[in-house]
């Protein structure tokens, strides 16, 4: 029985539904928009902005932190070798999750820098129409301008 067990399996083995999210969360994250059915979109919602979080943690506010790094002051290199060690494992954990170097690469250089006032809810989910074929409830979800 799977009473109260939180997410949406999507009707699915657990590999084939980690490997949907993590397509669309990369596809999500790539255009900014895409075109799937509404429980996908709806599952998919939470892990693109885990993803987007994750990358606004790892954001180097700073731009010398790596010649602070090499600095003689030992308080000023220890400070800039834990942004380091936080930027470089952040990205780490998103290259985990995400299939594409570059999406990474955006994520970190365009998205985070472009949320990094904002306190969540970077997704919007839009109904559209229903699937010829099957009428499933289709849904755009796009990430919201900042």
């Amino acid at each position: 029985m799977r009473h109260r067990v939180p997410g949406n399996r999507l009707s699915r083995p657990y590999d084939q539904n980690k490997a949907i999210l993590r397509s669309l969360a990369t596809e999500l994250l790539r255009h900014d928009e895409i075109v799937t059915t509404l429980s996908k979109a709806k599952a998919v919602r939470s892990h693109a902005e885990k993803m987007i979080t994750l990358a606004k943690h790892g954001l180097l506010t700073d731009k010398d932190v790596y010649n602070k790094a090499k600095s003689n002051d030992s308080q000023v290199a220890s400070e800039a070798s834990k942004q380091i060690a936080k930027h470089v494992h952040c990205r780490r954990q998103l290259l985990a999750f995400i299939y594409d170097k570059e999406v990474v690469n955006r994520a970190f250089d365009e998205l985070a820098p472009r949320y990094a006032k904002r306190q969540g809810g970077y997704t919007r989910i839009v109904k559209t129409h229903f699937r010829r074929g099957d009428a499933a409830p289709m849904a755009l979800i796009q990430l919201v301008e900042a």
